[in-house]
This record gives structure tokens, sequence and C-alpha cells, in this order.
């Protein structure tokens, strides 16, 4: 899954999406062992989440040195929140529509969840969603600062 997501982030191209697209399924089985992890909760699925958490801000940074994926002011605090909206997402979907699917119904209704997820999630990370940044404008200028790029100790702090 790392190497997959880390292709896309480097390519940045459409053939690149429609080509995983295409074969999403084989992520199925991966997948619906990543929910029943943290549906179960616990100590097991807070390292798992971890782990994610880490390998996409590894694949997000090598985006980044691609030219494909836009710098953050703070690398670290952008990746837990993507992780987060990304499996919370995910576990509500798959909770109101699959919750019972057995193993070989999986990958049917994983290719459904990407499909209907895809041209939204595309046009929010492409696009934006808000018109300007006079909101982020206004909030910068009551917080403290975040960590600089590359300030591994600040960042996890």
């Amino acid at each position: 899954m790392r190497e997959e997501k880390a292709k896309a982030l480097t390519d940045g191209s459409g053939a690149m999406l429609l080509a995983q697209m295409a074969e999403v399924e084989r992520f199925a089985p991966l997948v619906q062992y990543l929910l029943r992890s943290m549906q179960a909760g616990g100590e097991l699925a807070l390292r798992l989440v971890e782990h994610m958490i880490a390998d996409a801000e590894a694949y997000l940074a090598t985006g980044e040195a691609a030219g494909v994926v836009r710098p953050s002011r703070d690398r670290a605090a952008r990746t837990r929140y993507l992780a987060y909206q990304a499996t919370g997402s995910m576990l509500l979907w798959f909770t109101l529509h699959g919750a019972d699917a057995e193993p070989e119904d999986f990958p049917a209704l994983f290719r459904r969840y990407v499909e209907e997820l895809v041209l939204p999630a595309l046009e929010l990370f492409t696009q934006g969603l808000l018109v300007d940044r006079s909101m982020l404008d206004e909030y910068l200028m009551y917080v403290p600062d975040p960590p600089r790029a590359g300030d591994a100790d600040n960042a996890a702090r």
C-alpha cells in the first residue's frame, strides 16, 4: 500500500490514478483487516494507525520533493489530520454500507467506496474548498508559529 501511495504522489498523473483504480480490489483484504482492527480498538489499533501515519508522512514528503504535493506549514500535523479523515471516513462508510460484509463480498464493496469518493476527494485536494485564505490568515495571527519543515523534534511536541 505504501509503495502504491508513494507512486501516486510522485507520478501525479491521471494515468497512474486510473491504473491504480483498475485494480483496487487487490487491496480489499488489507483494507478489511485495517477496518476490523480499528473497530476493535485498543493497543493494536493505536499502533497500526500510528504506523500508517508515519508511512503517510514519508510518502507525502516524497511527493513534496517530487513537486506533486504542496509543502505544509506543519507536515506532521497535516499528515495526522489526513490519516484521521481518511480512516474515519472509511470506518463510517463501511459501518453504514457493509458492516456485515463477508470477505468474498468485500472487494466489490471496496470498489464502490472508492468510486463514490474519488471525485470529491480529488476535487477537494486539487481545487480546494474555500475561495480565499482569509480564515487561514486570521487563524495564523492568533496561534504560535508551527514547527519549521524538517524540524522533527518540534513537530513531535
